[in-house]
């Protein structure tokens, strides 16, 4: 788990390092989604419907979804260069998707509500998180 976090850290660190033009951040966009989706093993293009379904829009403001902007909790662009999740966990793969489905079990204070989100859906949107910046 430490060692997905590291290899995490360490591809954005580079593909956010790397400049270029248009096609070239094209070109990172797919390495970051391709990147995300064996770290999570979740399918970033199945993400939306959940996050809406749920209600994650409704309190956090997520990079290219359409619909509500919430501003309760912090908003999801750069996830994946956050060292911390919710304050309390290591972002790694796996710590995101335990966040997303049962917030409470790592943090009982925390103001995220357990949605009834299944483990398939968030590795989906642990992806389209990792995968944007």
């Amino acid at each position: 788990m430490r060692r997905k976090a590291i290899l995490l850290l360490a591809a954005v660190a580079a593909l956010t390092a790397a400049g270029g033009g248009v096609l070239h951040r094209g070109a990172q966009a797919r390495q970051r989604t391709d990147l995300a989706r064996r770290l999570t093993g979740g399918e970033p293009d199945r993400a939306a419907g959940p996050m809406i379904a749920y209600g994650c829009a409704g309190c956090h403001e997520i990079p290219d979804l359409a619909g509500p902007r919430g501003r309760i909790g912090p908003p999801l662009r750069g996830l994946a260069e956050r060292v911390y999740l919710g304050g309390v966990l290591p972002n790694t793969p796996d710590n995101l998707v335990r966040w997303i489905v049962d917030p409470k079990a790592a943090s009982p204070r925390t103001a995220m509500p357990v949605t009834g989100i299944s483990e398939a859906q968030a590795r989906d949107v642990a992806a389209y998180l990792y995968a944007r910046r």
